[in-house]
C-alpha cells in the first residue's frame, strides 16, 4: 500500500475522500472532532499539491441528484475554512468544480445516484477529476460505494492518507501482533449484530469480557434469569456455545430497574421476574480491575449500560477510567464506546481512538475491508 510519502504531489491534481459526518445543529458543525483528525491530511495535500477537491458524505440522503439542504456540507466547508484560514469553495455537483480554484468541496457525495450502488460510470467520473486519488476515510472503508473502492480502482495513482495510516498501525499493533495478555471488552444490545466480532475474538484473545443487552442473552442461555431484561431468544444457542468458552467473562453484578421505579444492585441470583438489567454494577468492575492492570493490549467497542440515563451510564464510565489508568496499549472504538469515555473525561487517556464504527469491528472479524484491499493492490 501506497502512502503520503511514496507519492510527488507537485503540479498534481488531488481528489481527496474523507469521512466529514459530522453532527449539524442550526446549521453550524456541533462536533468538529472528524475534521480535526484529518487536518494533518488536508494540511499536506494543500502545501504539496496544484488543486485539492474534497469528497465526502453525511448522513443518509435520497441518491436523486438534488440539494437536501439538512444533508448539505455548506456547514462543514464554513467550519474547514475557519479551521485551516483558507478559502474552501463548495460545489453543489459535479459540474460546478472550478478547475482555477485550489480547494474545493463537493457536495454529499450520497446525493449521487450510483453511490452506494458503487455505479462503476459515477466511479470513473470521481477518479477523473483528479490526477491522483487520495484515501483517507477509514470509517468507510468497509463498505464498496463509488467513492470509496470505485475511485481507488479507476484512479490513475492512488495511495492512503495519514488517518488511514494510524488506524492500521493502531488497529494491527492492538489484533495482529498484540502483547499479551490481550484483554476485550464488547457492549452493545445485539449478539446477532457483533456475532462475528464475538467469535473472532474469542479465538485471539486472553480474555472476553461482556456488558449490554450481550451480557443478558448469554446469561438467558445458561439457565439464569434476567428479568424483563433485554435478550435475544434467538441467539440462545450462539450464546451459549460463545459463553462455554473459558476465556468469556459475564458479569455477576448489576443495576436494576425493579417495578417500583427504583434502581438497586442485584446479583445474577436475586433479579426477580419483573427486574431489567441496565448496566454492569461498578463492583464487579472493581473486582475485576486487576484483569485490566495486568493486560498489555486492551480493545473495547461498546457500552455495558444505557449511557444516555445517567442512572446507567456508571459501568460504562468506571470501564473508561479502568482502561484509561492501565499501562496497556488500548484501542476504542464506535460513537456509543468514545461517549461513554467522553463522559469519563479520560478520551484523551486512551491509547488510541478509532474514528470508525462498522469499519473497526469488521477488521476485529476478519473480514476484507474493500477500500483498503483497494489501496493494497495499487
Amino acid at each position: 500500500m501506497k502512502y503520503l510519502h511514496d507519492i510527488d504531489f507537485s503540479g498534481k491534481s488531488v481528489l481527496l475522500r474523507l469521512d466529514l459526518n459530522t453532527p449539524i445543529d442550526s446549521g453550524k458543525v456541533s462536533d468538529n472532532e472528524r475534521i480535526l483528525r484529518s487536518l494533518k491530511t488536508i494540511e499536506f495535500l494543500v502545501d504539496k499539491s496544484k488543486r485539492l477537491i474534497i469528497i465526502s458524505h453525511l448522513g443518509r440522503p435520497k441518491e436523486n441528484n438534488k440539494i437536501q439542504p439538512e444533508y448539505s456540507l455548506k456547514p462543514v466547508a464554513e467550519e474547514l475554512s475557519n479551521l485551516i484560514n483558507k478559502k474552501v469553495d463548495l460545489a453543489e455537483n459535479l459540474s460546478d468544480i472550478n478547475e482555477t480554484s485550489s480547494f474545493t468541496l463537493l457536495e454529499n457525495v450520497r446525493f449521487l445516484e450510483g453511490e452506494k450502488s458503487n455505479n462503476d460510470k459515477l466511479a470513473k467520473t470521481l477518479s477523473s477529476l483528479a490526477d491522483i486519488v487520495v484515501f483517507d476515510a477509514f470509517a468507510t472503508s468497509h463498505r464498496a460505494h463509488a467513492s470509496t473502492s470505485g475511485i481507488i480502482s479507476h484512479s490513475k495513482e492512488a495511495c492512503a492518507g495519514y488517518l488511514i495510516e494510524e488506524e492500521l498501525y493502531s488497529l494491527n499493533k492492538a489484533f495482529s501482533n498484540p502483547k499479551r495478555p490481550l484483554v476485550a471488552a464488547i457492549g452493545g444490545s445485539k449478539v446477532s449484530t457483533k456475532l462475528g466480532l464475538l467469535n473472532s475474538l474469542a479465538s485471539k484473545v486472553d480474555l472476553l469480557i461482556l456488558g449490554g443487552g450481550i451480557a443478558n442473552t448469554c446469561l438467558l442461555s445458561q439457565g439464569k434469569s434476567i428479568g424483563n431484561s433485554l435478550a435475544e431468544e434467538s441467539m440462545l444457542q450462539e450464546a451459549k456455545r460463545l459463553s462455554g468458552n473459558k476465556k468469556v467473562i459475564i458479569p455477576d453484578k448489576f443495576m436494576v430497574l425493579t417495578e417500583n421505579g427504583i434502581v438497586v444492585e442485584k446479583t445474577t441470583n436475586e433479579i426477580e421476574d419483573t427486574d431489567q438489567i441496565f448496566d454492569v454494577s461498578e463492583i464487579f468492575l472493581r473486582e475485576n480491575e486487576d484483569l485490566f492492570q495486568e493486560a498489555e493490549t486492551i480493545i473495547w467497542n461498546g457500552p455495558l449500560g444505557m449511557i444516555e440515563d445517567d442512572r446507567f451510564s456508571k459501568g460504562t464510565e468506571r470501564l473508561s477510567k479502568i482502561i484509561s489508568s492501565s499501562n496497556a496499549f488500548s484501542i476504542i472504538g464506535g460513537g456509543d464506546t468514545i461517549a461513554g469515555a467522553k463522559k469519563a473525561n479520560v478520551l484523551d487517556k486512551v491509547g488510541y481512538v478509532s474514528t470508525a464504527g462498522g469499519a473497526f469491528l469488521e477488521f476485529l472479524e476478519g473480514k476484507q475491508l474493500p477500500a483498503i484491499s483497494c489501496l493494497e493492490n495499487k
